[in-house]
């Protein structure tokens, strides 16, 4: 994970903010792009805090209030309602984690953030993280493994180190999987993801368990034991670093790729609907979203009448 240092915070710095942050991430999902945002915002509170001698830990509603006002006469309203954002995430996951009992920011009305679409890699940087992860070595296999399932069935990292082995209908090509609500769902196994899951249910899977050989988990660290969503993330973030793409990865990534690669290839929204697990086709619709930005670009790049260009 990047060191989340802020160049504009003057080198403030709260472990609070840094744990809330690694849960931002590796639990979440979130891109670092949005953690080092909120860092910025939330260090920027914590300097303003400073100024009237309280802390995180002490602040009241009314600073949460002072502050965003303030923040809002200096920046963009897009920024200031981030800011809000990132104050209401941090302080719920204080109370959730045991640092506080009752939220301050409670009861404020916060303007949210204009959704963003969601951030997909291309086809060709898909493929060449693919493709760049060497089968040779038993975690090679299994992250190799772990990337074509992301990307093929499009499941949430929590969804993909909950497989059990008993999940796996191989000789089917079918998966099922346990997503929010403990509703299962049944998926494909395309034939090159199955391949490589093959592989890394054979030999390396065996030498991974070799001292735990009951292991239910489809996916083990080095020791034998069900992997967790945080060596999941970290294992498959240096796979992308090492391509270039560290910056734009994490494993939701890959579930946003899977969906906008099939909704711009002319997928039945309902099935890709299916495919995700959502509760919600308009959670879905956002693909067409997507799928329209891409459509936008590629007439924009091709058309002789799309721009007015020179004769």
């Amino acid at each position: 994970m990047s060191d989340f240092r802020d160049a504009d915070t003057d080198g403030v710095g709260s472990p609070l903010v840094d744990e809330f942050l690694v849960f931002l991430v590796v639990v979440q999902e979130r891109s670092e792009l949005t953690a080092l945002a909120y860092r910025s915002d939330l260090l920027r509170f914590q300097t303003h805090l400073h100024g009237s001698g309280t802390d995180l830990l002490s602040a009241s509603k009314r600073d949460i209030a002072d502050f965003l006002g303030q923040y809002r006469t200096s920046t963009s309203p897009r920024s200031a309602a981030r800011a809000g954002s990132a104050l209401r995430s941090f302080y719920g996951y204080l109370i959730s984690a045991g640092h506080l009992q009752e939220s301050p920011i409670e009861g404020l009305r916060i303007h949210t953030v204009i959704p963003t679409l969601p951030k997909a890699l291309s086809v060709s940087e898909t493929t060449m993280l693919l493709e760049s992860t060497e089968t040779t070595d038993d975690l090679g296999a299994r992250d190799r493994a772990m990337l074509e399932l992301l990307y093929a069935s499009g499941m949430r990292i929590s969804e993909l180190i909950g497989l059990d082995t008993e999940d796996l209908r191989t000789a089917s090509f079918w998966l099922t999987i346990t997503g929010k609500g403990n509703k299962e769902r049944l998926v494909p196994i395309p034939p090159i993801a199955g391949r490589y899951l093959a592989h890394y249910l054979g030999e390396p899977r065996r030498s991974l368990t070799r001292q735990r050989p009951q292991e239910r988990a489809v996916f083990v660290n080095t020791r034998g034991s069900r992997l967790t969503r945080q060596g999941a993330w970290f294992a498959l973030k240096q796979r992308a670093q090492a391509v270039g793409l560290g910056a734009r990865f994490s494993p939701h990534t890959l579930r946003h790729s899977c969906a906008t690669h099939l909704v711009e290839a002319g997928a039945d929204l309902r099935v890709v609907q299916e495919l995700l697990g959502h509760a919600s086709i308009s959670t879905t619709e956002i693909y067409t979203k997507v799928s329209a930005a891409h459509l936008t670009r590629v007439y924009n790049a091709t058309h002789p009448r799309a721009v007015d260009r020179p004769d």
